[in-house]
């Protein structure tokens, strides 16, 4: 591969963030029209580092030639964007209809949820593969809380230590689990790491406030009261998935996301009928933005991603 070529390429695919499949067939298609190119200017007396040059400067900067290649490229279509929503909306259903705590139907969408992401790992981790993605970890998050919770309620620390410390255990395991899948999937886009915890921002806010409003899932707490709330507030998770996988914008695509923290937390202080004190609604707001914007900050913490040899994977398409 020409060295302008490879370099140029390496500035698009370090921007690209799209999914492996799409990225490499991308380069592949850049670089046959950059060689194509580099031989026409060849052609008319340049020498190759003259024409590499000239051709560079033609396809412009790398980054913005990523911009708008992944403008074209991200968009889901409409099966993809509702497949994406797919299961805020079934546990949206889930609440409205009170069925929580029902074992059928709640084995039945986990399972479906493990189904979907076992499909989408093994078929390129398609944007709709990353809702999917967050609903499979949410009950690992669950039992944490619920861990947690007990924990604060056993009370003095010094006759409690094996619940604190199971605690410390558990989410000691599930970050190491996380970052694990963490380092094989969001590496490729922060935006849709922030996709997939868009449950846990629900999970956490909603447990917070029935806490707040007197006691958690267990022994008839105000969860109960709550559904239609929660219901509420995943299918329109649902809605705000599809408007983001629709959009080109990244800039866009990151208000999206702030605003679907707004409305979650809209609806918790409504549901909580004005009991949430200032200091809980900061909490949920740090929650918030933790939750939605923690995957930059780990993005940023692992810098750019690498992978060996990956120019010699193109493959110039055969012209007729």
């Amino acid at each position: 591969m020409l060295s302008g070529a490879k370099k140029f390429l390496n500035g698009v695919r370090l921007q690209l963030k799209l999914d492996p499949s799409s990225e490499k067939e991308i380069l592949s298609e850049l670089y046959a029209h950059f060689e194509d190119r580099v031989e026409e200017l060849e052609e008319s007396g340049l020498t190759e580092e003259e024409a590499t040059l000239i051709a560079s400067r033609e396809f412009g900067p790398s980054k913005k030639v990523a911009e708008e290649l992944y403008e074209v490229h991200s968009i889901s279509n409409w099966p993809q964007a509702v497949m994406a929503a797919l299961p805020h909306v079934l546990f949206g259903l889930l609440f409205a209809f009170r069925q929580w705590t029902n074992a059928f139907w709640l084995s039945i969408i986990i399972m479906s949820v493990f189904g979907a992401v076992a499909y989408g790992w093994n078929h390129n981790k398609p944007t709709w593969f990353f809702t999917w993605l967050g609903y499979a970890m949410t009950p690992l998050l669950v039992v944490g809380l619920l861990l947690l919770d007990k924990a604060l309620g056993a009370g003095v620390l010094s006759s409690s230590w094996w619940l604190w410390a199971s605690v410390i255990v558990y989410f000691s395991i599930v970050t190491a689990i996380c970052t694990i899948i963490l380092a094989h999937t969001w590496r490729r886009d922060w935006l849709l790491g922030s996709l997939s915890v868009l449950p846990f921002l629900a999970v956490i806010g909603w447990v917070l406030t029935d806490r707040w409003n007197g006691g958690l899932m267990q022994g008839g707490g105000l969860l109960r009261g709550l559904e239609p709330w929660i219901a509420l507030s995943f299918l329109a998770l649902a809605g705000i998935v599809i408007i983001f996988t629709r959009l080109k914008k990244r800039w866009l695509r990151v208000g999206v996301l702030l605003v679907a923290g707004l409305v979650v937390l809209t609806m918790m202080t409504s549901a909580s009928g004005g009991s949430v004190s200032l200091a809980n609604l900061v909490v949920l707001v740090i929650v918030a933005l933790a939750v939605i914007l923690g995957p930059a900050l780990v993005d940023r913490r692992m810098g750019p991603r690498e992978q060996d040899g990956w120019a010699d994977s193109l493959e110039k398409p055969s012209h007729e």
